[in-house]
């Protein structure tokens, strides 16, 4: 990878690594988890789709109080402490598989868990960013980040397949469960961050959750990015909760071969982080987000992947899909981190989370509908038809008209800290999540 500034910061360097060995532990994840109970305890798909929605209901659940509380913690310390506890948490799985006695029930409580402590890891984290490097590269940070996300999402499911044909899925969530381990270690050499100032942690927690609310829904950027987001998301996550029994039941493929597929695609999402800076510099920021988002048409060719040459189109859909997501990844977090004060990032960051990821556990519970509904196909096909509209609130609003990445605002002070007129947040991912 070519050589950058920001690699000269050792703080970017440790979020980097540790995001880089989590994300591939995720991955696994990602199959691990749905298969071990579509196969191990052959749950029906609206329990897998009931899976993937108690894994991001805590983001609508505590999204909004989550921002308050991560600006009066230590931001490195709470990174840790959530590390490990998501780590202790999904070993109980592979314990409870060897000792007989794993329940879908034990399936849906860890997944809350785990969702719980990603709540608040991932505010932090986003928070924490600008503090670890200069502010003319929180974009080109992000794109590396976003880079090595690619990367896991390029082994990360090849891996979690072969590992559920050799080891079976209970046992492969050790991988995770490990990777979290390491991520806390590697954390731990973060430099201290910086509190954000007294004032933006002043107020009660009802006051500041108001406050970072209306800095979202009043901000020019951020709320055409929040409502396209929770949009993509809603069809996404309805799509992927019951995809992966559709793959497995309906279209007769192996965990192999989806954790293959998903991890070819996680190329295109690779390719899209690489491309993203051209791409910014040929049409600007805010087309490129419009078009990003536009690339979610990919889950189509998916959709309607005939019975011979499945896994062509299959790989094509989600490489496409993929490509779409991570330019809309890196322009949206990079736009709402660079127009939102210092001292309002964790309530911004909070506020947009619970707009933009709150619909996730609502689409899942969605898609799972759907296929009680119309069946395991139509319900892919519908949410692969919603999800491409999410370009339409970037089309017709100002972010549309951005052409270069602002600079960062001055702090917000006592004005927002009392809660007078606010502003923005940050965006989605891919495969898992359209956008953050």
């Amino acid at each position: 990878m070519q050589w950058h500034p920001v690699w000269s910061q050792h703080g970017f360097r440790a979020l980097w690594a540790a995001s880089g060995v989590s994300l591939i532990g995720t991955q696994v994840s990602v199959l691990a988890l749905p298969l071990t109970a579509l196969v191990a305890l052959h749950a029906s798909p609206t329990e897998v789709a009931l899976l993937a929605a108690a894994g991001t209901a805590p983001f609508l659940l505590l999204g909004l109080p989550a921002g308050a509380w991560v600006d009066r913690w230590e931001r490195r310390r709470l990174m840790v402490f959530c590390d490990v506890g998501r780590g202790v948490l999904l070993a109980t799985l592979p314990v409870a598989q060897l000792a007989g006695g794993l329940t879908i029930a034990q399936l849906y409580l860890v997944a809350l868990a785990v969702g719980t402590l990603s709540v608040f890891f991932d505010i932090a984290s986003l928070s924490v960013l600008p503090a670890l490097v200069g502010p003319d590269q929180i974009a080109p940070a992000n794109a590396r980040l976003e880079t090595v996300r690619a990367t896991a999402q390029t082994s990360g499911p090849a891996i979690g397949g072969a590992l559920v044909q050799v080891l079976t899925a209970p046992l492969a969530l050790a991988v995770d469960a490990l990777s979290y381990a390491v991520s806390a270690l590697l954390l731990r050499g973060l430099p201290p961050i910086p509190s954000p100032p007294a004032v933006a942690r002043s107020g009660s927690l009802l006051v500041q959750i108001r406050a970072g609310l209306r800095f979202c829904l009043t901000h020019p950027y951020i709320r055409p990015l929040a409502v396209g987001a929770a949009w993509l998301n809603f069809w996404t996550e309805g799509l992927l909760a019951v995809f992966l029994t559709y793959a497995v039941r309906e279209l007769r493929l192996s965990p192999a071969t989806v954790g293959t597929v998903l991890a070819v695609a996680g190329l295109g999402y690779l390719a899209g982080s690489l491309l993203t800076p051209r791409l910014n510099a040929w049409i600007g920021v805010g087309p490129a987000i419009a078009v990003g988002a536009a690339l979610n048409a990919g889950f189509l060719l998916a959709a309607w992947a005939p019975r011979t040459g499945t896994t062509a189109w299959l790989l094509l859909g989600f490489t496409v899909t993929a490509i779409g997501v991570s330019v809309w990844n890196v322009n949206a977090v990079s736009l709402r981190q660079a127009t939102t004060p210092d001292d309002f990032l964790a309530r911004m960051n909070a506020a947009n989370r619970f707009l933009i990821w709150g619909t996730m556990p609502l689409g899942a519970a969605a898609g799972g509908f759907l296929a009680d509904l119309l069946g395991l196909h139509l319900a892919v096909i519908a949410c692969a038809l919603a999800a491409p509209v999410s370009a339409l609130p970037v089309v017709f609003s100002a972010v549309r008209k951005v052409t270069a990445m602002p600079q960062p605002p001055a702090p917000a002070g006592l004005a927002h800290a009392a809660d007078l007129p606010a502003t923005p947040a940050r965006t989605p991912s891919p495969t898992r999540n359209s956008t953050p």
